[in-house]
């Protein structure tokens, strides 16, 4: 219970994250500079992500080095609202991401120390979260255009300051106290499996990441408000429950490849509809494609990289897949999303991510079909 009552809290920061946007685009910043200020702190904080997972793995002290995650994000996104020009903005959001990016997997691995062996029932936990996330994000919606924008950071820090109390009956890793040889970090590059797997994240997160970043503008481009962006925003939630929720039925009765054939079809029909057909029904109802291109994609990718790293580096092996997952895609996302958003508007820019999502699946599914028939074929021999 201590879990999901903590992802249900902590969550409720990230339907604060998606309106940062919006302050940004109320401070005056045009929509390159938006993907600027996401991208470039991303890309330096990025550098320094794998060292949460390397310190975390090294001393077995996931607990302490998560309660300085969270205590330097609390401090950072109480300085937001005190400047609003782009070069003040640029370096909070290097501070954010340093500290922000690595709570997410810092938390999954305490939580994959306590399921051991179940690692596949991880959706059922973080499916909470994904509850804290939908209950809150309309009424901060809600609130933010009855009010200001920049109010979701004294929302943010309060929910910060739950989490950080809640963090303190989060059970302690079950691993026995073992200071690795730092070289042996080395051999987690070396599997071929975790690289390919994370160059398609890479490409199908680029497409979501700037999704994230320009999700909000495009509804309002097409007359509507953060209310609306929060209702989208609750239907995509929502929809996410019920894929974390079966997450481990899917896993355990599907093969792989499977699975990431039909991640990748949603991808591509998820941006078909936003680009031919961005009527506020339409976007709404694309939403519940959520389900597929986040909730079970994530909860996926968690237990593919959890078997693939092993006990050793879990957490350094999740903060390798958050790393891609929300940090190396976020920045090319911002990048590439917001100067085809800046050149050619929202339609152009989810028509070519809908591209990219079918080109990627079919070429990885190929892949993995290939590596899955060789498997067969050395069982039967």
């Amino acid at each position: 219970m201590p879990f999901k009552l903590y992802n249900f809290i902590f969550y409720i920061t990230m339907a604060a994250f998606g309106y940062f946007n919006i302050y940004f685009q109320d401070a005056g910043l045009d929509s390159f500079q938006i993907g600027l200020v996401n991208a470039i702190p991303r890309f330096f904080a990025l550098l320094l992500m794998p060292f949460w997972g390397f310190l975390t793995d090294y001393f077995h002290e996931n607990k302490k080095v998560l309660f300085i995650t969270l205590l330097g994000t609390l401090a950072t996104v109480l300085l937001f609202p005190q400047s609003g020009s782009f070069k003040f903005l640029m370096l909070l959001m290097f501070f954010y991401t340093l500290f922000q990016n690595p709570i997410v997997p810092l938390s999954d691995s305490l939580l994959l120390d306590y399921l051991g062996d179940n690692s596949n029932h991880y959706g059922k936990f973080r499916l909470w979260g994904s509850a804290g996330y939908m209950l809150s994000v309309s009424f901060l919606g809600y609130f933010l255009e009855s009010t200001s924008s920049a109010n979701l950071f004294y929302v943010y820090a309060v929910i910060l300051i739950l989490s950080i109390f809640l963090l303190k009956f989060l059970p302690k890793s079950k691993r026995e106290i073992e200071v690795l040889n730092p070289g042996d970090f080395k051999k987690i590059f070396r599997k071929k499996r975790l690289l390919y797997f994370l160059f398609f994240v890479f490409i199908l997160q680029t497409a979501m990441n700037a999704n994230y970043s320009y999700f909000p503008l495009y509804i309002i481009d097409h007359g509507g408000g953060e209310f609306l962006v929060g209702i989208a925003l609750t239907i995509s939630s929502a929809s996410e429950i019920l894929a974390f929720f079966f997450s481990d039925r899917i896993i355990k009765n599907n093969k792989f490849s499977k699975i990431i054939a039909v991640i990748s079809i949603g991808f591509m029909i998820r941006w078909l509809l936003l680009s031919l057909f961005p009527y506020n029904p339409i976007i709404l109802l694309s939403q519940l494609l959520h389900s597929i291109t986040f909730g079970l994609f994530f909860a996926v990718g968690v237990d593919y990289v959890d078997q693939i790293s092993g006990e050793k580096f879990r957490a350094t092996g999740q903060n390798i897949y958050a790393g891609v997952f929300m940090g190396v895609s976020a920045i090319s996302g911002s990048l590439i999303g917001g100067k085809i958003y800046q050149l050619a508007g929202g339609e152009s820019m989810y028509f070519f991510w809908s591209l990219i999502s079918a080109a990627a699946g079919i070429i990885y599914s190929i892949y993995l079909l290939k590596k899955e028939r060789e498997l067969e074929q050395n069982a039967d021999q």
